[in-house]
Parts: C-alpha cells; structure tokens; sequence
C-alpha cells in the first residue's frame, strides 16, 4: 500500500508542476501581449530615446551578467551585421535603469524587445534569443537586410589570360 500512495503523490506532484507552468505561461502570453498594445508613450521615455522609423531591437542586461556576454552579445552582433544602419539598437543596463526594465515588464537578463517601424513592441524574449530567433523576428517587425555594395569592376581593360604554349 505505501508504494501506491507514492506513486499517487508523484503524480500529484507532477501534475501540479505541469499546471503551475501552463499558468505561468499564460500570465507571460498576457503581459506580453498587453506590452504590444502599450502606448509607445511611456515606453520610449523609459529608454530616454525616441522613435526614428527603423526597427529596433531593446536589449537588457546587467553587468553582472555572464550570458549576456558571453551568448547574447555574439547574437546580438550578429544581428547587427546582418541588418545594419536599417536597425537601431538599445542596450539597458537593468541594474543602472530599472525603470526601462519595469515598463517592458522585464523579469530577467538577458532579454530583447523587438521593435517595430512605428516603435510598438513586436516580440518579447525573456532570456537568451538566439541569433536566427532575432533576425526572424526582426524581419517580421520590417527591417531589411543591410544592402551589399555591388564588387566594382577593376579599373583599366581586363587582362588577358595567358594559355601555356605546348610544344613537341
């Protein structure tokens, strides 16, 4: 009899664990959800910044914080390659501003805001996000890919090729 009321109360406990974490996620979609139909006029204060047409990406950290160097950095750099002058990026200190952290309801460092052309919240990532998670999200919030130059051609008339001469 004692090792089905272990049992019983394993599954009790795992459920329990599972409906604590279907909760928590809903609670997250709803604040997050209810970010993205915020004012942009209580956000862009916070950052002590202003909306310029681009797409942005707000990125949280703290100094303390050894994944936002060490992962969030590398992405966040990478996305900044990728796009360019076509995207503005932020960086929040959270322990230096805690008011910025508090109006995008951050919780944890490192997390993004992805910004859209009209400087509403798009995507919210509480943790890390990876590189290709950010590009995604930025692409659907409307930036574009930094344009390439076009190779220029050499100057002066092309060279000939030389063909190696055979002879028997």
């Amino acid at each position: 009899m004692a090792m089905l009321d272990r049992l019983l109360l394993l599954v009790i406990l795992a459920l329990a664990f599972a409906l604590a974490t279907i909760a928590i996620r809903v609670w997250a979609r709803r604040r997050h959800a209810n970010l993205r139909q915020a004012s942009t006029n209580a956000l862009w204060p916070a950052l002590g910044e202003s909306p310029d047409g681009r797409p942005g990406l707000v990125v949280f950290s703290t100094s303390s914080c050894v994944a936002c160097r060490t992962a969030q950095e590398p992405a966040v750099q990478a996305v900044s390659a990728h796009f360019g002058s076509a995207l503005r990026i932020v960086r929040v200190d959270i322990g230096e501003r805690p008011g910025a952290a508090r109006a995008f309801k951050i919780l944890t460092a490192p997390s993004t805001v992805v910004l859209g052309l009209d400087g509403r919240v798009n995507a919210v990532n509480q943790g890390f996000a990876a590189a290709h998670v950010l590009r995604a999200q930025l692409t659907a919030a409307g930036a574009g890919p930094a344009s390439q130059p076009s190779p220029q051609p050499p100057a002066g008339p092309a060279p000939q090729a030389r063909l190696p001469v055979f002879r028997p």
